[in-house]
This record gives C-alpha cells, structure tokens and sequence, in this order.
C-alpha cells in the first residue's frame, strides 16, 4: 500500500510539472528587435508572433501588427494584442521594458551578443523559451559546421591582409574587437584595421593611413555604393589597387541569425579570396 501510495504521489508531481512547464510556454509574443523575429522565423514559430516593430522583416504581411519603431512603442496597440511575453535585446531603452512588466507582461532581454558563439549560445536560449530547444540545438550544430568548412577556404600559406569593415557613414564607423561582428575579420583570416580601438568612431584620414588591404563596406541600399565609390577615389589605398573594395548584404551581416551568419562570412571570404 505504501508503494502504491509513493507511486501515485510521484505520478502527480511529474504531471504537475509537465502542466506547469506547458503553461509557462508563450503563446502570443510581441518582439522588439530584428534579429529576434528572424529567429523566431528560423525556429518556425512565426505562428508565436503577433507583434513586432516597423523594422523587422515580415514573410507576411498578416504575420504580425507594428507596434512599435526603432525608439517608440505604441503600448496601447501592444496590450491590445494580449502578449504573454515580449523578447528584446539591450538596445531597447529600460524605461520600455518597466512599462511592460508594469503591465504584467513578461520581458525577456537578450545582450548584445559580443561573438558568434554568443549568439548561437541566445538562440538555443530562445528555442527553450517556446519549447523548441531541441530544433534550435540541431540548427546551431548545423551551423557550426558550416563555419568550419567555410574557413577552409582562407588560404593559410599567405600573408594576412589587413582590412577595414565599414557599418557607418556620416561618422564613420568601424568593427572593433568584443562584438559579434568582429568575428566576421577573425573567421576570414584577417587583421582588423581598427583592432586597438574600443569603439567604432573612426576618422578617413586614419583608415588612409592604416591603409587596409581590403574594404568591407556593410551599408544598406544606395549609401554603401556611394562609399564605395568614395573609397575607389583613392589610388594610393592597397584595397583600391587589388580591386578589394567589396559592398555585401548589411541585412544578413548586421543583425544575422546563426545560419544567416554563416551566409555572410561565406560571402566575404568569397570575395577576399575566390577570384
């Protein structure tokens, strides 16, 4: 009897936590970043989403309603959307993410990721948040070995090339170390220009000085063509003079899930090095 009894007791407390664990899935979500509501696309649960802000991607139109822009929610059209939970990264201003805890919605922020590890180590995080941890695990293994197969490419008996990766114009801005971004230089088997300084404001007398053996310009639309040419003003750059001053997709490279990720540094090693 006592057997039966412990049975039945531990029976109930495993189906208390199934219950419990299937209560706390999310079912309406509202996402305040790109990158977040690419993933949720790549995870295949664009069926979870219901809002999103005027500069994420949407497969459909009838996907998801704006709430929100780049600095400004609209609250009252939010709530209205009944989310249970809204997913964001640290861009999204503190006062944002109050306001939306004040009214009972749950608020998970993503850091800025400074790697791709990192940001193949928030998507799995986001899978186990809606219970696709499993699909986001078998994605990010697909995707690191991609990246593996893709650094063969990277020639290993010649010398380094020095590069510059443009992600702004008026100022000029540069990828530094401590950022996902600057993964993209490492994967590619070159030396970052701007390797010493913290932040990416930088000047074009320096970049003329440092003189880069290849330019990256990530820019969206006409702005990036308008620095490229700028930059192909200029003789005596080494990137000018081996053709190296290359525009590639700011979408994929800028706010990138892990497969999109894999897709840029593929494209960027192509260009440095498949002539």
């Amino acid at each position: 009897m006592k057997k039966k009894a412990t049975y039945f007791l531990t029976s109930v407390f495993i189906l208390v936590i199934v219950v419990t664990a299937q209560a706390q899935t999310p079912e309406r979500i509202i996402s305040l970043a790109p990158s977040l509501t690419k993933n949720l696309y790549l995870l295949g649960a664009e069926d979870l989403l219901v809002g999103c802000t005027s500069y994420c991607v949407l497969q459909s139109e009838t996907d998801a309603d704006v709430v929100a822009s780049a600095v400004q929610v609209n609250y009252e059209k939010a709530v209205i959307l009944k989310p249970d939970l809204v997913i964001t990264t640290s861009l999204t201003k503190p006062k944002t993410i109050e306001t939306f805890r004040k009214l009972g919605v749950q608020v998970h922020e993503f850091p800025t990721p400074q790697s791709f590890e990192e940001i193949c180590s928030q998507f799995v995080d986001l899978g186990e948040l809606i219970g696709k941890k499993a699909l986001a695990t078998e994605i990010i293994a697909e995707a690191k070995a991609h990246i593996e197969t893709i650094k063969k490419k990277v020639p290993e008996d010649q010398p380094r090339q020095k590069i510059f990766m443009q992600i702004g114009a008026n100022p000029l801005f540069a990828v530094v170390p401590h950022t996902f971004m600057n993964d993209f230089v490492r994967f590619s088997g070159t030396e970052n220009i701007a390797s010493d300084l913290s932040v990416g404001s930088i000047n074009r007398e320096t970049i003329l000085v440092r003189n880069p053996d290849v330019i990256i310009v990530v820019l969206m639309g006409s702005l990036g063509a308008e620095e490229k040419d700028r930059w192909e003003e200029f003789d005596s750059l080494s990137a000018v003079q081996k053709d190296q001053v290359f525009i590639v997709n700011a979408d994929k490279t800028c706010s990138p899930t892990p497969l999109s990720f894999v897709e840029a540094l593929d494209e960027i090693i192509s260009l440095i090095y498949e002539k």
